[in-house]
């Protein structure tokens, strides 16, 4: 008994060792939910849905002011997807330059409108490859446009300067977008896109006013022969977009 009473500290110790190591040996470790962007199969339909952030470039040509000039510039968008249909706002800048081979500057303006978008056609990832999405889109909303209008320097041709102007426009446009979906998504994004397409604006206006410049010096230029008139633009844009 004398000899039991000396060992039983140490054999309750050993039970309890086992018991604990026995737990440990057994545990699994903690695994993070995925998130509900992941998918398992490149196959598997698309989920568009999510905020998204666009940049890009535009060219093109404005019309209908007292000059017609070539539109070079960049655009910056944000909004929201619900699946086919998306809302963005977007901030455009543009350079005015002369058309033709001339690289002469002749303003620049801004552009800070809401757009509308929407994919009517889609090719899946079954016709264009493992986690890719082909849309073809139309769009359209309104904007306000800026145009501002650099006198001429001292050693340049006189030339007509219309009158800086601020004005409405509405915008309607088509393309293509590819859209790609990260399969396994960690944080920031879960989709990167390419948007290639047609922006067209048309702007009414009353007459306006402008001057024939060199220099400082300017004198008024002949009235216009209408009462009012419509400037048009069509701008071919390309960019990129991701979606979170």
């Amino acid at each position: 008994m004398r000899d039991f009473r000396r060992f039983a500290p140490w054999l309750t110790a050993f039970v309890c060792l086992g018991f604990t190591g026995r737990g440990v040996a057994w545990a699994e470790s903690p695994r993070s939910p995925r998130s509900a962007t992941y998918v398992e199969d490149p196959m598997a339909p698309h989920n568009t849905t999510g905020s998204t952030l666009r940049a890009g470039s535009a060219v093109g040509f404005i019309y209908g002011e007292r000059l017609d000039v070539l539109a070079l510039g960049g655009t910056v968008a944000a909004g929201h997807r619900w699946g086919r249909l998306a809302l963005e706002a977007e901030y455009g800048f543009l350079g005015f330059q002369e058309r033709g081979p001339s690289s002469l500057a002749l303003g620049d303006g801004q552009r800070l409108g809401v757009l509308a978008r929407f994919d009517p056609i889609r090719f899946g990832p079954r016709i264009v490859g493992g986690n890719s999405l082909l849309s073809v889109y139309v769009e359209g909303g309104a904007a306000v446009a800026w145009n501002h209008w650099y006198l001429p320097a001292y050693d340049e041709a006189s030339r007509v300067v219309p009158a800086d102007s601020k004005r409405v426009e509405g915008q309607a446009g088509f393309g293509i977008e590819l859209d790609h979906r990260l399969q396994e998504p960690i944080g920031f994004p879960h989709r990167v896109g390419w948007f290639l397409g047609w922006r067209m604006a048309l702007a009414p206006h009353e007459t306006e006013v402008a001057s024939i410049c060199r220099g400082v010096s300017c004198r008024p230029a002949p009235a216009m022969p209408h009462d009012r008139f419509t400037d048009r633009s069509m701008l071919f844009q390309s960019s990129l977009a991701v979606t979170w």
